[in-house]
């Protein structure tokens, strides 16, 4: 099965979609459902077993010499191997997150063990954000929520741009005093994790107008 490298550390195979290519000793960031390669690199030709341990079980082992394979149940409908030791995982989840051990042994040479180390990070894309403007007498309260995504973090925006870093507002929250009628202001949300970014339809202060807040105590509006 032939392998093309393309730019940016991506491999594309011959029947497949592109790859995210693992780097031993750092953390590789990969998005739910993309497929992730390990490289493996014996020297030389020498004949190798080449076992793959996550969570201290042993998921795939293959050997050079026999050309056979073992998977462990859990997994053999996702991980493949490649004719040079190589390992690809398919359609990655969030429980694939972790520590991945590769050890190859040299059978017919006395040559040491080589071991790599892949960090696996997965994220769930986030999805599009939801506003929420709680109106009460003095302030306006803002809540952003993205139904989906993991490890997701929130920033604030004002429309239009103001081009400062002033104007950027973190967190998932934010309470504002309202400004007269005459400076209205827009404000968007983002929400957004290593691998995704999304944002907010924009919401204007109007919808919490001070003909509304009149005699009440709290007007709640959800802008979706």
């Amino acid at each position: 099965m032939g392998v093309t490298q393309l730019t940016n550390g991506v491999y594309k195979f011959g029947w497949t979609e592109e790859t995210v290519v693992a780097a031993a000793g750092s953390t590789t960031k990969v998005t739910v459902g993309e497929r992730v390669l390990f490289p493996v690199s014996p020297e030389g030709n020498q004949s190798v077993i080449i076992d793959m341990i996550f969570n201290y079980t042993l998921i795939v082992s293959w050997s050079s010499h026999l050309k056979d394979s073992y998977k462990h149940d859990l997994y053999k409908d996702r991980f493949d191997i490649m004719e040079d030791g190589s390992i690809y995982m398919n359609n990655v989840q969030l429980s694939d997150s972790g520590l991945y051990h590769i050890v190859t042994r040299y059978i017919s040479e006395n040559k040491p063990e080589k071991h790599s180390r892949f960090h696996l990070q997965v994220f769930e894309p986030v999805s599009k954000p939801n506003i929420t403007a709680e109106c009460l007498r003095d302030n306006i309260t803002l809540s952003c929520f993205s139904s989906q995504g993991s490890e997701v973090t929130y920033n604030w925006e004002t429309l239009p741009p103001c081009g400062n870093d002033s104007c950027v507002h973190l967190g998932q929250m934010m309470e504002i005093h309202p400004l007269p009628p005459s400076e209205p202001t827009s404000y968007v949300c983002a929400a957004q994790n290593p691998v995704s970014r999304a944002t907010s339809d924009p919401v204007d202060l109007g919808v919490c107008s001070i003909q509304q807040l009149k005699g009440l105590l709290m007007v709640t509006v959800f802008l979706l």
